[in-house]
């Protein structure tokens, strides 16, 4: 009975210590600005691992040539057919 008070008791601990680190990681994202470039401090880079929000360089070789890397801003279904 003791033992599984002990293990209650850490698996808590280690709860509280993980959002405690989540809670810093974002308290120290400027709020002004998007994910735009690396975080600013270690426990900001290990929060935006945690929750998977990370910036990531774009893969430069699925990007079909000609197309300069920017996104199309086409909507599928939205032409109006002749007719």
């Amino acid at each position: 009975m003791l033992a599984m008070f002990i293990l209650v008791a850490a698996a808590m601990g280690l709860v509280l210590v993980v959002l405690a680190v989540v809670v810093i990681g974002i308290r120290q994202e400027p709020s002004s600005h998007e994910l735009t470039g690396q975080a600013p401090r270690l426990m900001a880079r290990m929060t935006r691992r945690l929750v998977g929000v990370h910036v990531r360089r774009p893969d430069l070789s699925a990007i079909p040539p000609g197309s300069a890397g920017e996104p199309s801003h086409t909507t599928h279904g939205s032409a109006r057919r002749a007719g």
